[in-house]
């Protein structure tokens, strides 16, 4: 519980074999909407504005579903590790790792935006089937109801009525439409674009610059970009400019934490504060200026880390498939060749297959 980003008290089970939590800023964030509408103020529609507000924070709730569900589909389809998800209102609040990353991670996290953006789009289209208009702006409706669409009606147009058809699709497109902004356009964690450059950078060094990844520079501008934008909400008296400062403090955040990951693993290369202690503490009493030297860049020691990954996962590939194939031979020589399965007969053609190419390259 030391980590902030796995104070996820609640387990919803696994998803396409991923697991899933609910993270402690859902739960408030729905406690406190809730006790908000709740608050007494006018006697008149106020059960009907708590009814509203349930009902909207449903709806959230089952876009949350949907999305994470479209990636951990996504994730098990191509095969690919997924990391656990614990469930904020934008998503999954999924911390900063240096795992490799690769083109089935770009993919996956592709996939919860693109279903949203799916749902968005076919919404806003059965709208305007009936005659309603989606709200496009991520800030909602000016006059309050944020999600609630355009009707027309005998006295002209105005917002639907709470809790009919077109407010409760409006209200879900619009959650589905927040959810893909979000993910799409903010190229930082704990976003999916976040992760969808992660996958990018992760195998292609034109991403790279000599210390720090692009990955650190566009999440910083979209710390200044979304603080900039929350200040200018605040002054036009909006309350989402405070949201929009939050998500911002929490990129720089993240990015901040993302750097220590990258520069603590040289820290202890060289002994403590770059000291070497092999000749006793006497050697910090020499008069001659001792140079320190040059320490590995932070892109370095990463890439060599993941090139170290590799080999060891290619390794361990190698040892298990080398086995398999004693097992297999000592069946075929034991029961004959009408004893393999069809998925044996493949994994001995292939396998024997590679090594003839290996021994021919040698």
């Amino acid at each position: 519980m030391s980590d902030p980003l796995t104070w996820s008290p609640i387990s919803l089970g696994r998803w396409f074999g991923t697991p899933v939590r609910v993270h402690i800023i859902l739960i408030l964030f729905v406690l406190i909407r809730l006790l908000s509408a709740a608050i007494p103020g006018a006697a008149e529609g106020h059960q009907l504005h708590v009814r509203e507000t349930a009902c909207w924070l449903g709806l959230l709730l089952l876009a949350l579903a949907i999305h994470e569900l479209a990636h951990a589909a996504a994730a098990s389809w191509l095969d690919c590790d997924q990391e656990d998800v614990h469930l904020w209102p934008l998503g999954n609040l999924v911390g900063p790792s240096l795992a490799p990353r690769t083109s089935e991670h770009f993919l996956v996290a592709m996939a919860g935006p693109l279903t949203s953006g799916v749902i968005t789009v076919a919404t806003a289209i059965g709208l305007h089937a009936v005659g309603a208009q989606f709200v496009w702006s991520p800030f909602g409706n000016p006059d309050g109801d944020a999600g609630a669409p355009t009707v027309q009606l005998a006295g002209g147009p105005d917002l639907a009525r709470p809790l009919s058809s077109p407010w409760i699709f409006g209200w879900f497109g619009y959650l589905n439409w927040i959810l893909t902004l979000a993910n799409l356009l903010i190229p930082a964690l704990p976003f999916d674009c976040g992760r969808m450059v992660r996958a990018l950078s992760g195998s292609t060094s034109a991403l790279s610059t000599k210390d720090n990844t692009l990955t650190f520079w566009l999440a910083r501008f979209c710390t200044i970009f979304l603080v900039v934008v929350g200040l200018v909400r605040l002054a036009m008296l909006r309350s989402d400019g405070l949201t929009l400062i939050a998500l911002g403090l929490l990129v720089e955040l993240l990015v901040r934490a993302e750097t220590r990951m990258l520069e603590e693993g040289g820290y202890l290369d060289q002994g403590v504060f770059g000291y070497d202690f092999s000749e006793g503490y006497t050697s910090l009493e020499s008069s001659a200026a001792k140079v320190r030297p040059s320490r590995e860049s932070a892109l370095k020691r990463w890439r060599r880390r993941r090139s170290e990954l590799r080999r060891q996962r290619r390794l361990a590939r190698e040892i298990a498939e080398e086995q398999r194939m004693d097992e297999i031979l000592e069946k075929l020589h034991r029961e004959g060749r009408g004893a393999l399965t069809d998925e044996e007969h493949r994994f001995l053609v292939r396998v024997s297959a590679r090594y003839r190419n290996r021994t021919k390259s040698t």
